[in-house]
Parts: C-alpha cells; sequence; structure tokens
C-alpha cells in the first residue's frame, strides 16, 4: 500500500480504507494484471465495504486494450456511487477518457490531486 508517508513505487496496489477502494497505477496493466486489479476491487465493492473508487494514474504509462475493456466492465458495477481519477500525463488521460466514456456513467471525473479526487468522493 502507498500513503502519503512512503515513497511512490512502481508496482500497482489496490487497497480498501475508509469505503473507498484505492488504485494506484504505477506499471503498465495487462489482461492479468487487471483480472487482478479488478477481482480485488469487486470484492471490497460487492461485500459492501466501499461505495467509492479513487484511481491514481500519476505513474501509470499504459494500458493494454483488454485491460480497457476490464476497467469498462468494473466501472459500470451500479454498486459504485463515485469514481475520481487523478493524475496521469495526456496520453494515459486520454486512454482513460475512453473507459469513462465506454462505462457511460456521469459519476465518475477527472482531478488534478488527490486531494480534489477525495473532496469530491466525500461530498
Amino acid at each position: 500500500m502507498v500513503d502519503q508517508n512512503t515513497q511512490k513505487t512502481n508496482i500497482n496496489d489496490v487497497w480498501c480504507k475508509d469505503g473507498i477502494v484505492h488504485y494506484v497505477i504505477a506499471a503498465p496493466v495487462d489482461e492479468k494484471e487487471a483480472i487482478r486489479l479488478d477481482t480485488v476491487g469487486e470484492e471490497f465493492i460487492n461485500k459492501g465495504e466501499a461505495l467509492f473508487v479513487l484511481i491514481d494514474i500519476e505513474q501509470s504509462q499504459e494500458f493494454s486494450s483488454v485491460a480497457r475493456k476490464i476497467w469498462v466492465k468494473f466501472l459500470q458495477n451500479s454498486k459504485i456511487k463515485k469514481t475520481a481519477i487523478f493524475g496521469g500525463n495526456v496520453f494515459v488521460r486520454t486512454l482513460a477518457s475512453f473507459v469513462i466514456a465506454a462505462a457511460g456513467k456521469a459519476n465518475i471525473k477527472f482531478f488534478e490531486t488527490e486531494q480534489q479526487a477525495l473532496d469530491w468522493l466525500r461530498s
């Protein structure tokens, strides 16, 4: 797990805290990795441990086409109330925009910082 007191790493991570599924996407996401991330996040959502999703793409570089399809399915989960995505370069934000559009949900937004994203999720 990565928090504000630790240095970011070049791995992907997922955990649940305070009703939010936290994702840090710092390494390329292929099909196998997307399934792993989806499975963990889906478990938190379906068990009722979280209603919100926070995705950190600050260090993200690449999402495969198959991974994007898996993310679309995950984000379409009707139990997710809001999803906030922050960080990322123009390329990664563009890929994430395709996922958001395909998910077809209005409750997914981009933010510049983690704090802005958390503030919106909690509002």
